[in-house]
């Protein structure tokens, strides 16, 4: 069964730190809303928010590894230049529930998103 990001954090839309091919994270805001699969980014940018979604079949949340947590600390300070179209404040301390990923994606549902 593909992964559905709704239904695993009850949100339409968080923040997916995607791991890099030197495994750094790029924090990437997305709007999932309810469909299956992970997001990925493609050209050309259409609009804000161009994700294709593909089925991640092998795909699993690390359930024993999910935790909660304040925005600032939990997103990818690696140098990465955010995808992050509407200016969403990434450096609040707001509170969050944190989803690692077994592809070494981590998801992220800020508790007053959608």
């Amino acid at each position: 069964m593909t992964i559905n990001l709704h239904d695993l954090t009850g949100q339409e839309s968080g923040i997916i730190l995607v791991e890099t091919d030197d495994g750094r994270h790029m924090n990437m805001v997305a709007n999932w809303g309810a469909k299956d699969g992970l997001p990925y980014l493609f050209e050309p940018m259409l609009e804000p928010f161009s994700f294709l979604f593909l089925p991640s079949e092998d795909v699993h949340v690390e359930t024993e590894r999910i935790h909660s947590g304040a925005l600032n600390d939990e997103i990818a300070h690696d140098g990465l230049e955010d995808w992050n179209p509407l200016d969403d404040d990434l450096d609040s301390d707001e509170p969050c529930t944190v989803y690692p990923l077994s592809n070494g994606w981590i998801v992220i549902a800020p508790k007053n998103w959608n």
